[in-house]
């Protein structure tokens, strides 16, 4: 259910869902709002709507883990129905949701170790590999993970600085348990043991908790909590103009799905992403075009 809307200038229309992550997706149309994008949001209404003062919420980066490995953090622009549910499922039986192989980590890992070996910028990159343990990120430790997750809000001083609003103390990445994700100790904790450990979204804390963030969530079915999400103002106008005509999706969505299919035609889709993208492609069609044709 969406339960805040706020005009963010320089962003776009900020909205508010609550409810668990299936909720979350189906209202933001999969797209949560990024780690970057909810700092720019609490730095422009900081001593207004204070929004993120004492309310965190979920936000688009994805953990992955395997065993005896070090985690992979994936920045995404959408998540799909399917991955939010199953999510919701194992989540509700008190357990992290894991795939059948190693399939997912090791492409992820793929992605990053490219990325590092031609010295992408941080902020440009889509996939990073994260300390096993606790860590702390500012623009004094750790700086290429703070610019990563922050962007252009990762800097050390001036009035867009994250840091600054958050009196100068350091965010704190929380993984999960490397003994859990090694098998021992909790193994009831885990689907499959021997599979891909995905976390599909982080918890991005509040201001009055130290902006922490948990990248071992295990909250996806708790119905209490939220997510934010961004809408252009030209796509917040088109679906007040359509929505007598219920359209469940809009112009940026049709042509990224048309985009989606030309990579797979072209055959630049790898085939460990394929039933990934061919499940996004799906849940577009069966969740938001055909319901719009009723």
């Amino acid at each position: 259910m969406i339960s805040k809307r706020n005009l963010i200038h320089g962003l776009g229309f900020v909205v508010q869902s609550d409810g668990n992550l299936s909720t979350n997706v189906q209202d933001l149309g999969g797209r949560l709002i990024s780690v970057r994008d909810e700092a720019f949001t609490r730095v422009h209404t900081a001593g207004k709507e204070c929004i993120g003062q004492s309310e965190g919420t979920r936000v688009s980066v994805e953990f992955d883990y395997i065993s005896g490995q070090p985690p992979v953090a994936i920045k995404y622009s959408q998540l799909s129905p399917s991955l939010a549910r199953r999510t919701v499922v194992a989540n509700t039986a008190n357990r992290y949701h894991c795939t059948g192989s190693t399939a997912r980590y090791n492409q992820h890992r793929k992605t990053a170790e490219s990325q590092e070996k031609r010295s992408v910028p941080y902020e440009k990159r889509t996939a990073v590999v994260i300390p096993r343990g606790n860590f702390d990120m500012s623009p004094a430790e750790n700086s290429g993970l703070f610019n990563f997750f922050l962007g252009d809000m990762a800097k050390a001083e001036g009035i867009d600085s994250y840091i600054v609003l958050n009196k100068g103390v350091p965010i704190t990445v929380y993984p999960i348990s490397k003994d859990i994700v090694d098998g021992k100790r909790d193994r009831h904790l885990l689907e499959n043991p021997n599979g891909t450990i995905i976390v599909p979204y982080g918890w991005f804390r509040s201001l009055d908790v130290r902006s922490e963030l948990s990248a071992s969530s295990r909250g996806a079915e708790v119905a209490n909590l939220r997510a934010r999400g961004v809408l252009d103002q030209s796509a917040e106008g088109a679906s007040q103009k359509s929505s007598s005509a219920n359209l469940l999706y809009n112009k940026t969505d049709v042509t990224r799905e048309i985009k989606r299919i030309q990579r797979m035609r072209a055959g630049k889709v790898g085939i460990p992403q394929i039933d990934s993208e061919l499940e996004q492609s799906l849940s577009f069609l069966l969740e938001k075009v055909f319901p719009s044709l009723k």
